[in-house]
């Protein structure tokens, strides 16, 4: 399953792809057909690899949510990481994560790749609200908040909360 978007790809990563992202770059360029910058995963996003691979060794066969990669390009380049951290839970509320290689910073993909997963996930049925955190200090994750249409619900241990219900979304796509 992929997302896409004008310029991006989303494409859920497998353990398989995790190990070799972990062991062995060449070979995990290679699998991909795709540039993978040095600096990508970022201090953000390499420590949370070893635990989406431990959550698919447990279980191989899980809907697709957590870790995923953003490909731009004819000749595709990696150029983050993006997810909904875990699903929705019991009230359909999922929390969105995203981590841009720094070249990638401040050219509109996180807010692109972001409004087509929001969109893909409103369209499931499942999910009724969408989450974030940032630090306030942020202002790159606060323009792409924003942009999504997001509502700033306050501070929160130290983050600034965002949230954005299926209904503002709608109300939101008819507008644009």
């Amino acid at each position: 399953m992929h997302v896409r978007s004008s310029r991006l790809v989303w494409i859920p990563l497998t353990a398989r792809l995790i190990r070799l992202a972990l062991n062995d770059r060449a070979e995990f360029a290679r699998t991909l057909e795709a540039t993978v910058p040095a600096d990508w995963p970022g201090n953000d996003f390499a420590p949370i690899l070893p635990l989406l691979l431990n959550g698919l060794e447990r279980d191989p066969q899980p809907e697709v949510w957590d870790g995923a990669i953003m490909l731009e390009g004819q000749e595709p380049v990696l150029i983050g990481s993006m997810g909904l951290k875990g699903g929705p839970d019991d009230e359909g509320t999922v929390d969105i994560g995203y981590d841009i290689v720094p070249a990638y910073q401040n050219h509109g993909y996180a807010t692109e790749m972001a409004c087509a997963l929001v969109d893909w996930a409103f369209e499931r049925g499942d999910v009724q609200k969408v989450i974030a955190d940032c630090l306030p200090d942020n202002q790159g994750s606060i323009r792409v908040l924003q942009k999504l249409g997001m509502q700033e619900i306050g501070l929160e241990g130290g983050l600034l909360r965002w949230s954005l219900t299926k209904q503002q979304w709608h109300v939101i796509e008819k507008q644009s």
